[in-house]
Formats: C-alpha cells, sequence, structure tokens
C-alpha cells in the first residue's frame, strides 16, 4: 500500500507526526519519504553536508528512537 500526503510546510507539526503514527500503527516494514518540489541552496548545503557527516558515522535506531530523536545541534 502507499499513501501519498501533499501539505504545506506550515501543516508540518508534533499533530501531523501523530496522525501518520496512527496510520502505521503496529507494521514493521515501512518507509516515509518526503519530498520537495523546489530547490533550495541552503538545503542542499545541509543535505550534503549531512550525507559527508554520514560517511563517517552511521546511527542506527528503532522507529521509536527516531521518533523520539531530538538533534543536539
Amino acid at each position: 500500500m502507499e499513501t501519498v500526503i501533499k501539505l504545506h510546510p506550515s501543516e508540518l507539526d508534533l499533530s501531523l507526526l501523530d496522525k501518520i503514527k496512527t496510520f502505521i500503527g503496529e507494521k514493521k516494514n515501512v518507509d516515509v519519504i518526503i519530498s520537495l518540489r523546489e530547490f533550495d541552496p541552503e538545503y542542499a548545503e545541509t543535505l550534503n553536508h549531512s550525507i559527508d557527516q554520514t560517511e563517517e558515522k552511521v546511527i542506527s535506531m528503532t522507529m521509536e528512537e527516531f521518533l523520539d530523536y531530538s538533534p543536539k545541534n
């Protein structure tokens, strides 16, 4: 099953995350994909920096740990 949710950035809040978690339920094999259609040079730079960091250190976590994760930077 595949679901596409289209929304405005202002709709990204904890309520939306709770709805997604409810939709996913107890499923174990889930992919969440975020697709941006606008090119943002600052975002691209940040993404490239993140990719570089990934090559240095890989972090593995469960879905619950990911949802509770809060970056320290």
